[in-house]
């Protein structure tokens, strides 16, 4: 019963019933391929963290496929002056991009032509008359490029400097997003913290913030500062993280629950905002982003390892990093410019690879200075993060933000890779513009499918699922065990289920009891070389129905030829109605797990 128990914790563990969904794009898609599609839109999601644009392209046989490719998040999109409009249901587009790595209808989008001739890229601004902007500045909107900014006064009534208004990083092209920051040096708990780190627990995989200080300026969104003389309230526009800032002295209440803005105080040193931050729960100061956690950060300098300590730069390696194959053959899954051009340098680990995870205690203490430029057109902020119990040493590092007249907008995180894979492509599966109702319900099932993307991947990341996958003899080997251990299990089942059923009635019912012991040791093989399979190709089998039916029609199969056992084989030779039903019942479930075994390639 217990072995029956911890099968049934197998399954479920398996068959979730959600969708799945993963953030970034570098390991998601073959940057170094560029495919050509051509086709008609159907429809288009300006959402963050990626929009995408769907299409339907003839292919030479005369079907239809629909097509998707990710964009850039739609806030950005939005305030480059992107909108529904250029992308009419119906007009023609010629995309391209990178191909999916597993998904044949996804792809990453590098330059799009329009029905109109206009050919933009990911980094495109448009005016307001849908013509490109042509300037230097491939990050800023078409307001902060072409509009003259507002006079508003640099110093308030109260002599204090003026900081209220809309606030966005502008980043000139080829330069690297963030600012520059010093690399966490983790004490003996800190590394401990990240031991096993996967990139499921980023929380920006999960429609959740980061951190205050990253999160200020990622993806360039547009942050709402409204000041008052008694409290500053920062809205940030990346997954709408809110802070309040008290100026008028209030503490910390003695109930208050950690969260990831924790609790700030300011005071005016000068024309210096001075803000302590404390009061977080534990998070991440650098979220992992695929590839192996904890390795050492190159110093700064030198470009060789520190100390010992683990580590990872806060500032432009913080906000993305390029992947590389960290020593295996399977790509890593980080988030950040898939080309290598607009990202960072190369990670801690030298060699372009996402940098070391690094974790923040309930300890943790941020200071924060925030400066206006002479003309207050620029925010700078310079920072000090302390955390006695995961940081050796304190980290600094500064950034800057532009005053702009671009509306703040809600950030409405809609993870879209969901669909990858699930075959869920067609129009009415989502409206236009992210109009779906049940809005709360599709972020919940999001972060549960995101953590489970994360999974499979680990899976086909192991020995197990990469001797499967990349060494000559490891399939074609644990194929054969399992084929042995099926043939051995369903064999056994079958001759059990068909004595019950009337057939070989000179054979005493019990005297097939002892065969039950030889069909669990085929049971065992193919569990564990099934388990292996499925380690080397988890992120494509656990959408396959044909796959998910199988495992739950041998459940079902095992189930009842074990309580077949109990009842009736090794107990009496007078077989009941009730009996021969179920041993019915049982042949009927190996049979089509058999079939829908053989499905399975015809399905993916």
């Amino acid at each position: 019963m217990w072995n029956l128990r911890c099968l049934c914790v197998l399954v479920a563990l398996i068959l979730p019933n959600v969708a799945f969904a993963h953030h970034g794009s570098s390991g998601q898609f073959e940057t170094n391929k560029t495919i050509e599609l051509s086709g008609e839109i159907t429809r288009v999601r300006l959402v963050n963290p990626h929009a995408y644009v769907y299409f339907d392209v003839t292919n030479e046989d005369g079907s239809v496929t629909n097509m998707r490719c990710e964009l850039q998040s739609g806030s950005l999109l939005k305030r480059r002056g992107w909108n529904t409009e250029q992308f009419k249901a119906g007009s023609a587009i010629t995309i391209l991009g990178s191909p999916d790595r597993n998904d044949p209808t996804t792809c990453y989008m590098q330059q799009i032509t329009f029905e109109n001739g206009i050919t933009a890229t990911r980094n495109s601004v448009f005016n307001d008359d849908g013509s490109l902007v042509v300037g230097n500045d491939a990050n800023a909107s078409p307001q902060t490029q072409n509009k003259p900014i507002e006079q508003r006064p640099i110093t308030r009534t109260d002599g204090t400097p003026n900081i209220d208004g809309n606030w966005a990083m502008v980043r000139k092209e080829g330069s690297r997003p963030g600012g520059g920051g010093a690399f966490a040096q983790l004490t003996d708990a800190g590394a401990l913290a990240v031991e096993g780190a996967t990139q499921d627990e980023n929380p920006r995989y999960q429609c959740e913030p980061t951190n205050i200080i990253m999160d200020w300026w990622f993806d360039l969104m547009v942050n709402k500062i409204e000041q008052s003389s008694t409290q500053i309230n920062l809205t940030y526009g990346f997954m709408s993280l809110t802070r309040t800032i008290y100026l008028d002295g209030t503490k910390m209440p003695e109930d208050y629950e950690p969260n990831r803005a924790g609790f700030s105080t300011g005071v005016w040193e000068g024309n210096t905002l001075v803000v302590t931050t404390t009061g977080f729960d534990e998070g991440w100061i650098m979220a992992p982003m695929g590839g192996s956690p904890g390795g050492k950060p190159r110093g700064p300098k030198d470009g060789k390892p520190d100390d010992a300590s683990t580590g990872t730069s806060m500032g432009a390696s913080m906000g993305s990093s390029i992947g590389s194959a960290q020593g295996n053959n399977r790509p890593p899954r980080p988030e950040g410019a898939p080309d290598g051009r607009n990202g960072p340098p190369a990670g801690p680990r030298g060699n372009g690879g996402p940098p070391s995870p690094a974790k923040n205690s309930r300890e943790m203490v941020i200071v924060e200075r925030f400066s206006l430029n002479e003309d207050g057109t620029v925010l700078k902020r310079e920072y000090t993060i302390t955390d006695p119990l995961y940081l050796k040493a304190p980290m600094t590092g500064s950034d800057e933000v532009t005053f702009t007249q671009d509306s703040y907008q809600p950030y409405d995180c809609d993870d879209l890779t969901a669909e990858r894979g699930s075959g869920n492509l067609e129009p009415s599966a989502t409206t236009l513009d992210n109009k779906t109702a049940g809005n709360d319900n599709l972020k919940n099932s999001n972060a549960n499918s995101q953590s489970a993307m994360g999974t499979l991947y680990k899976l086909e990341d192991s020995k197990v699922g990469q001797t499967i996958s990349n060494t000559e003899w490891g399939y074609p080997i644990v194929l054969s065990l399992h084929a042995i251990g099926m043939a051995t299990m369903v064999g056994i089942a079958l001759m059990l289920t068909l004595r019950v059923l009337g057939f070989a009635s000179v054979i005493p019912v019990t005297a097939m009891a002892n065969y039950w012991r030889v069909a669990l040791v085929g049971f065992g093989i193919n569990l564990v070389s099934g388990v292996a399979l499925f380690c080397g190709n988890a992120s494509e089998l656990y959408f396959n129905w044909a796959f998910r039916i199988k495992i739950l029609l041998v459940v079902a199969g095992l189930v009842l030829t074990w309580r077949l056992v109990i009842i009736c084989i090794k107990h009496t030779d007078s077989v009941s109605t009730k009996h021969k039903k179920l041993a019915a019942v049982a042949m009927v479930s190996w049979v089509a797990a058999i079939i829908a075994g053989r499905l399975i390639g015809y399905m993916s």
